[in-house]
């Protein structure tokens, strides 16, 4: 009896050994890829300054609001902690 299985992964087409014993992964054949022209690598290139400077942009966004934000939170919890009794919180190991 063979103590190796052949597995083809469905998702990603990559050919793997894996070892029934253990079921660890003795070896991997991924399936090549189709050469890009330079015209299609040149696009991806541009579009991908593009998605850079959308996402810093949402970053920066995000980070100039964050103040306000982080400020009605402490407020928010602020009002909480008021409207709470002001007795201590149950201690599971306090057995007064």
């Amino acid at each position: 009896m063979d103590d190796r299985i052949q597995v083809c992964c469905p998702c990603c087409h990559n050919q793997m050994v894996v070892d029934i014993a253990t079921g660890e992964v003795l070896s991997e054949e991924r399936p090549k890829k189709p050469a890009k022209s330079f015209e299609d690598a040149l696009s991806d290139v541009r579009s991908g300054s593009e998605k850079r400077e959308d996402a810093f942009s949402k970053a920066f966004d995000r980070t100039r609001h964050l103040e306000d934000v982080l400020d009605k939170k402490f407020e928010e919890a602020r009002k909480k902690s008021k409207d709470n009794d002001d007795s201590r919180p149950y201690n599971p190991l306090d057995y007064d």
